[in-house]
């Protein structure tokens, strides 16, 4: 542990909760220097009763003392666990929030595994380092003024436990920062084992149904497992030995102390008594400081890995002062100019995928649909189109003024989407307060009465089929109130009748509304709703016809 790992974590505190940090901390100070008060206590009484003084007002002290390490014990146990959980929930929101700055493809590089491994493992680590450090500081208070009553009662003693002490400390600290690359090893193997369970649960229907596919990936789990137990012995072997090296240095001392001392100072046998048990005393609160080495170093770790984080949501671009809130004026075009996008951060070995250019307008109005085949580009264009993807070259017009970065966000918001992966939340987000004749309307409207209903600003169920779960998030689109609408493979789950119902009445019904859609399909023999039909090919537009209007523009 170093100063600078102590000010990285305080700088992590609120004012408020520094504040009561500070007074947690005092109350480990006191707490240890109270232990130390005791011990010294119980040894005057010791002495005392040699001498046949009064032990009266030294039982009166060392209950006093008991009271008060009792206290201090409780109360920094109930405030300090109060405050590493209001802690881990302010900095779990505070990661989650940071992680919302940033664009789809930094979500999809990290991988919602490997960021909910930081926002509930990684957090937890750190936050729990906030009440390790004062264990420490209560330890370390107990260590030193033991270590100076052991002074005043010989100055020799002193210096032995000093060395001794110190020698072993340091040999410790050695071994744990020669224990940190292994310790990065170890995290690394946990949050494989995490991501292994998370495809556990995304891919559960397909390994139930297959016992050789379960059976493979049981093994696959367990061989990370032996990897990950083997890891973990060889961190505790480290720490384990740093730990031993400072008990071996701690009973050398007593034993130099008891058996040699006499020999080279002339002491009283009750003060010999009283110096070995100081040290017996004292080797409570160097383990206890000693074992706080491994958690600081996780901790360390877990700061690291967090601030990493932070660094890569700043490299996307999106992150904005919480002050800077763009408004954009009502919809009326988006033009699409030599729009592009290069992914090659997949690593050696992968194909590189290339959009565009591309150039494509949208009016207030149109129903656009894109069409082409597996890895053409469709759900990339519609990730550029809505801005949760940042384009590699060209720009994004709205109302004919280039789209700045300022305004993304408000430009986002002009969408409200169903993609093929679509998430169904069972409230209705953002828009609560919609009356729940209005939910009931649509919801009836696309045949989902009697299968779920709308109530209290949240739906009664989600648990639907797929096509009624794609009905259902039509229905929250629509319920959105924004002005462009993006549907991605959205009629593939639909049964023949209500895939005719969706492309024959649903859409002009949308258009009737004020909607702009924009539809990814396979659904050729319906192309003739739409007012614009782009067909796409190795990620570049091969065609771009407008059926409903009787035109071609060029691709």
């Amino acid at each position: 542990m170093t100063f600078s790992f102590v000010k990285r974590l305080l700088s992590r505190l609120q004012p408020k909760d520094r504040r009561i940090w500070f007074l947690l901390l005092g109350a480990s100070l006191t707490g240890g220097l109270s232990r130390s008060i005791f011990l010294a206590t119980i040894n005057a009484a010791i002495s005392a009763r040699a001498d046949g003084s009064m032990l009266v007002l030294y039982a009166v002290a060392a209950a006093s003392l008991i009271a008060f390490m009792i206290w201090s014990d409780y109360f920094s146990a109930v405030r300090g666990r109060l405050l590493s959980e209001g802690l881990a929930i302010r900095m779990r929101a505070h990661v989650a929030a940071e992680i919302g700055q940033a664009n789809l493809r930094f979500v999809e590089r990290e991988t919602v595994s490997g960021l909910h491994y930081h926002l509930m493992n990684t957090v937890s680590i750190v936050t729990e380092s906030y009440l390790t450090l004062l264990t420490f500081s209560s330890a370390a208070v107990a260590l030193i003024f033991n270590i100076l009553y052991v002074g005043w009662l010989s100055p020799i003693s002193l210096a032995v436990g000093l060395v001794v002490t110190i020698l072993g400390i340091a040999v410790d600290v050695r071994f744990e920062r020669t224990n940190l690359e292994q310790r990065k090893q170890l995290d690394s193997l946990r949050r494989q084992s995490h991501g292994a369970h998370h495809a556990l649960l995304q891919g559960y229907k397909e390994l139930r149904i297959s016992g050789d596919k379960m059976a493979d990936y049981r093994q696959r789990v367990a061989a990370l497992h032996q990897d990950l137990l083997d890891a973990t012995v060889k961190v505790a072997r480290v720490s384990a030995s740093g730990l031993a090296a400072t008990d071996f240095f701690q009973y050398s001392a007593i034993t130099v102390i008891g058996l040699g001392l006499p020999f080279v100072a002339v002491l009283e046998p009750i003060t010999v008594m009283q110096l070995l048990a100081a040290l017996l005393f004292t080797i409570g609160p160097v383990n206890t400081a000693v074992s706080t080495f491994g958690t600081f170093g996780r901790a360390q770790l877990g700061l690291d890995n967090l601030e990493k984080l932070s660094h890569a949501v700043e490299q996307t671009g999106e992150k904005l002062p919480a002050e800077c809130r763009a408004t954009l004026p009502p919809f009326e075009t988006i033009e699409l100019r030599n729009l592009s996008m290069r992914f090659d951060e997949a690593g050696e070995g992968a194909e590189d995928f290339q959009l565009g250019p591309v150039d494509l307008t949208i009016r207030r109005g149109d129903v656009v649909c894109i069409s082409g085949g597996n890895g053409s580009g469709k759900s990339v264009l519609m990730r550029l189109l809505t801005g949760l993807y940042q384009p590699n070259g060209g720009e994004i017009r709205y109302n004919g003024v280039t789209l700045t970065r300022e305004a993304r966000q408000a430009y986002r918001e002009q969408f409200t989407t169903v993609f093929n992966d679509f998430f169904l939340f069972k409230e209705l987000l953002g828009r609560r307060a919609t009356a729940a004749a209005i939910g009931q309307k649509w919801l009836s409207h696309f045949g989902l009465a009697g299968k779920t209903r709308y109530a209290d600003g949240a739906f009664s169920t989600i648990d639907l089929s797929t096509g009624q779960r794609k009905r259902l998030a039509l229905t929250v689109s629509v319920l959105d109130e924004c002005p462009i609408l993006v549907l991605d493979e959205f009629a593939a789950e639909l049964d023949s009748k209500n895939r005719d119902r969706f492309y024959r009445i649903w859409l002009p019904e949308l258009r009737k509304i004020g909607k702009t859609v924009v539809i990814v399909s396979h659904d050729d023999e319906y192309f003739d709703v739409a007012d614009i039909l782009v067909r796409m090919d190795l990620g570049k537009v091969v065609m771009c016809t407008m059926p409903a209007r009787q035109g071609t523009m060029p691709a």
